[in-house]
């Protein structure tokens, strides 16, 4: 099971006291539960990333992150073909 954790208490471990950017991030739809899982979390940390430090705004952190997830996935797909590739070899 899953541990998810309030939403407020991830915003005060990545230092954002400010509500704003949790705000803009949900008028564009992102991040609207009260508690979020682990994964959720690192998504938030990203968001909060990129508007803070790059002024990205939330539409583009949104792009951002539906890239990132793609790409996590190709990731995992690749690993996996590789290790079945390996797994033949060594057969």
């Amino acid at each position: 099971m899953t541990t998810r954790t309030p939403i407020q208490e991830v915003l005060r471990f990545l230092g954002i006291e400010d509500s704003a950017i949790l705000d803009e991030l949900r008028r564009e739809g992102l991040f609207e539960e009260d508690t979020i899982e682990p994964e959720t979390a690192e998504e938030l940390r990203v968001a909060a990333s990129l508007m803070r430090e790059l002024g990205v705004n939330p539409a583009g952190v949104e792009v951002v992150l539906q890239l990132r997830r793609r790409l996590l996935v190709l990731e995992e797909r690749t690993t996996e073909s590789l290790r079945r590739l390996l797994d033949e070899i060594e057969r």
